[in-house]
């Protein structure tokens, strides 16, 4: 009995994608958004103190998520018990993190004048995130690949 139909088990594909995203690109994208976000705001922390922070909230947030998204994605590489459910869990935090951003700036005390000139790129950024993670999860879900790969294999007796 064939229970890989088609051959769509393992870390390739999609899924490969999926593992080089999370334990490379998104981690590199996070610090260096991070870090770009830091250095552009710089100038105007003597203006506007509740900048610092923003840069210190944000900053705890983006390290952790970076954090992680490279144990998810090293949990998808290796086939760990439970990798799709960390995957999910990371996708989802960094869902909540997207929806956060938009009012954080507003919640550490950012002036209006301020917060509405960060308010168009942080929205486009966050529903760009959000849009990144509900693909992915979709994608955990839905594929034959990711079912094949991490299923407990059948309990006999």
């Amino acid at each position: 009995m064939n229970n890989n139909p088609g051959g769509v088990k393992g870390v390739r594909g999609w899924l490969f994608l999926l593992c080089l995203t999370l334990t490379v690109l998104d981690p590199l994208a996070i610090v260096s958004s991070l870090f770009a976000g830091a250095a552009s705001l710089k100038s105007d922390l003597d203006r506007y103190p509740a900048l610092l922070r923003l840069i210190l909230i944000s900053g705890v947030f983006k390290l952790a998520l970076a954090v992680f998204s490279v144990y998810s994605g090293i949990s998808l590489w290796r086939i760990f018990p439970g990798a799709v459910s960390t995957a999910s869990n990371y996708l989802k935090a960094m869902f909540a993190y997207s929806v956060l951003a938009i009012f954080l700036p507003g919640l550490v005390g950012l002036p209006q004048e301020l917060y509405r000139e960060m308010a168009g790129p942080d929205l486009v950024n966050s529903v760009l995130t959000l849009a990144y993670a509900a693909a992915w999860l979709l994608y955990l879900k839905r594929s034959k690949r990711v079912k094949a790969t991490y299923q407990s294999p059948p309990v006999t007796s």
